[in-house]
């Protein structure tokens, strides 16, 4: 990413920061957060900055994800973290946040039961068969349209039937730009990780 076009994400985000803050709009505030960490960690893969303020960043989003209850951003900053400990050669740290986030991404069941990738790590577009289970657009692809009739058309999680006329938000994922997604995004996942009590004020301050 151009650094211009990384300099006025990150200067948009710091001020969506500031207007949440000021309202006490803590989701609000946890997004902006990570879209000033997202740029962090574009900066630091091109070596225009050190580890040191990523880390201390996602330290503190970790903290607020939290606090929140937004699990799928939780396991999303540990495994970063986990990446900017292996850069640092803390083989110690890197274990012990990849462990964590691979609990977190089981216990969300956050893997295509097709290809067993995990979702949200890259922008994938997805699709829900009729028995509800997820799974990438392009696996989805793959069963609905096998030709071999010897192999049954079937769920991957549960084995439930998939009929061939099943209708896919994505006609042909394999050729797809990534700039487009299905109607269940990566954002819609986020947004239905958010366990948010309404009864919950918090008192601390980012």
């Amino acid at each position: 990413m151009k650094m211009g076009v990384l300099q006025k994400a990150f200067r948009q985000y710091e001020s969506a920061m500031g207007s949440a803050a000021a309202t006490g709009d803590r989701l609000c505030q946890m997004e902006a957060m990570d879209g000033v960490a997202r740029c962090f960690e574009a900066l630091r893969l091109q070596h225009k900055i050190c580890n040191c303020r990523p880390l201390e960043f996602n330290t503190r989003l970790l903290e607020v994800a939290g606090s929140v209850g937004a699990k799928l951003l939780v396991r999303t900053v540990r495994s970063r973290l986990s990446r900017i400990y292996g850069s640092l050669g803390d083989e110690e740290q890197k274990g012990h946040h990849e462990r964590l986030a691979a609990a977190m991404e089981e216990d969300l069941e956050l893997r295509c039961g097709s290809c067993n990738e995990p979702f949200g790590l890259e922008a994938d577009s997805l699709e829900a068969l009729p028995c509800s289970h997820i799974l990438h657009a392009r696996c989805a692809y793959d069963i609905l349209k096998r030709r071999d009739k010897k192999k049954k058309r079937l769920c991957p999680d549960c084995h439930k039937s998939v009929s061939s006329r099943l209708y896919l938000h994505c006609e042909d994922p394999h050729g797809m730009n990534t700039l487009n997604h299905s109607s269940l995004s990566l954002a819609s996942l986020r947004a239905s990780s958010l366990a948010t009590l309404e009864d919950c004020h918090a008192t601390s301050s980012v």
